[in-house]
């Protein structure tokens, strides 16, 4: 057995490098979902970081599409690069369904017309309010065969009990929750780490760490944290 190394790769440049490599390995991306992360980054700049990576986006779709899911749940929209990607694994899926959540009508905007752009808005519908109010009134179209959790830190706990009191997610369904490691930050939140001067990011440590013991920890879940993309919590429901 190999023994668990310190590092995943030994400097930037070699990451860098290997996920270049994997992007032109992995399964691509429609040219209409790399022209929405264009024009993402070009209106948001910075804001745009909120948008998975590429890589992370073909990961979903991949994911999607092997699970053989039919109806998928998003908590954070933004400005919907993410949920075209799951509408682009569910195309053709008789019964497709996809629920995409946010409380910024702005960026709610940027994503409803993308969706009609891709001819996806047929199957994908936003729900603009606070989530933790507005997932009572999903019940009715659960549940659902995959949530993916990538809204504000500080309601991850609030959301996952929610989700999982409501039967949102069933039985063998999964649950993927975005930015658990949170630069690694979560593990330590001391100079040791480049990121330490991060205030925006060392602010919701806290509540990262609370949901990755009650995922490690609740029984009605088993969990596998994926250490890629910032950190993936792989939640499958029992």
């Amino acid at each position: 057995m190999k023994d668990e190394i310190a590092v995943i790769y030994p400097n930037e440049a070699i990451s860098t490098a290997v996920l270049k490599y994997c992007r032109e390995r992995s399964l691509p991306l429609p040219d209409h979902i790399h022209r929405h992360a264009e024009l993402t980054e070009k209106q948001l700049g910075d804001k745009s970081e909120m948008m998975v990576s590429r890589l992370q986006a073909q990961y979903l779709l991949w994911t999607a599409r092997s699970f053989g899911a039919k109806k998928i749940l998003e908590v954070g929209c933004f400005t919907g690069f993410s949920a075209l990607t799951f509408a682009e694994a569910l195309k053709g899926v008789e019964g497709a369904k996809i629920v995409t959540m946010d409380i910024n009508p702005e960026t709610g905007a940027i994503a409803r017309q993308a969706f009609k752009t891709a001819g996806v808005d047929g199957f994908v519908e936003l729900v603009l309010g606070p989530a933790d109010q507005t997932l009572t009134d999903l019940v009715p179209q659960g549940p659902f065969d995959l949530v993916f959790l990538d809204a504000n830190k500080e309601g991850y706990i609030t959301y996952f009990n929610k989700i999982l009191e409501l039967g949102l997610v069933r039985k063998g369904g999964i649950l993927i929750a975005d930015n658990v490691l949170k630069k690694g930050l979560v593990v330590d939140a001391t100079e040791n780490n480049p990121s330490f001067s991060d205030s925006y990011a060392t602010s919701k440590v806290p509540y990262l760490k609370d949901f990755n013991d009650l995922v490690a920890s609740d029984k009605r879940v088993e969990t596998f944290i994926l250490p890629v993309f910032d950190g993936l919590a792989l939640v499958r429901v029992l």
